[in-house]
């Protein structure tokens, strides 16, 4: 556990280090006089705001974790680090989960940044504290690693930009898949088509399980359960690559 810890400590120290930290307080800042802008606009419509507030949250923990994940894992092997760290006494197991826990840390410090930014414009627009909103952007983390764990298994077998692309692809299945399969349906697709889909549907992550961006900007009532299988929804898929990844990193020539 003391390895897996001090390679999670010094990925998430190396990745702040490498301007990401910039990135991510230089984007609050703009992104709160943007939301304060719109809000403006749009004559205070909270659930307006809302919605565009959670989805610049969003869509700048995607182009993170997106970056995070295809290219860490593969900068470590293109600079020799990985060679220094495996002749330590240190498992390729141990090194592949230390790392995506590095990873998912500076997620969650992004998280965390943003979250305490949406929090603030919430308020200064309503004068009202959006818990729901924060369970929105927690969901997004859960969502976020998982993605990172998919990133950094492709990056195990293929290029930076190969896993780039594919990580990209499959982020965009995994939030269309389920309306793919519903419209087949409806729309009577059988044969190759329908089983194309449904194997997309049962192998591919399903990312729209992690969306509640519409329940924090229009509240209601949702049962726990749903939370509670999409928290374990992602540990399962996660545990799953993690493993996927550490099976073809021993093989793996180095």
């Amino acid at each position: 556990m003391s390895n897996i810890f001090i390679i999670a400590k010094n990925t998430f120290n190396v990745e702040v280090r490498d301007k990401i930290i910039y990135a991510v307080f230089g984007f609050a800042i703009l992104y709160f006089f943007l939301m304060e802008f719109m809000s403006q606009l749009v004559l205070g419509e909270l659930p307006m705001v809302k919605s565009f507030a959670l989805l610049g949250v969003y869509f700048f923990n995607v182009i993170v974790a997106l970056f995070l994940g295809t290219t860490s894992f593969y900068k470590d092997i293109e600079r020799k680090i990985v060679y220094f760290i495996l002749s330590k006494p240190v498992s390729r197991s141990q090194f592949i989960i230390g790392k995506f826990l590095g990873l998912c840390a500076v997620i969650l410090f992004s998280s965390v940044v943003m979250g305490i930014d949406y929090m603030f414009l919430i308020y200064v627009v309503s004068h009202t504290i959006d818990f729901l909103g924060l369970l929105a952007i927690a969901m997004q983390f859960l969502e976020m690693s998982l993605f990172i764990a998919f990133a950094m298994f492709v990056t195990t077998f293929s290029s930076s930009i190969l896993s780039i692309v594919f990580t990209s692809a499959v982020f965009f299945i995994g939030h269309v898949v389920s309306s793919l399969l519903s419209a087949a349906s409806s729309m009577g697709i059988g044969g190759f088509k329908l089983i194309l889909i449904k194997l997309m549907y049962y192998i591919l992550p399903n990312l729209e399980k992690f969306d509640i961006r519409n329940i924090a900007i229009h509240p209601v009532q949702l049962p726990f359960l749903n939370f509670f299988f999409a928290f374990c929804y992602a540990l399962f898929y996660i545990a799953l690559l993690l493993f996927s990844a550490i099976l073809i990193f021993k093989k793996k020539e180095l």
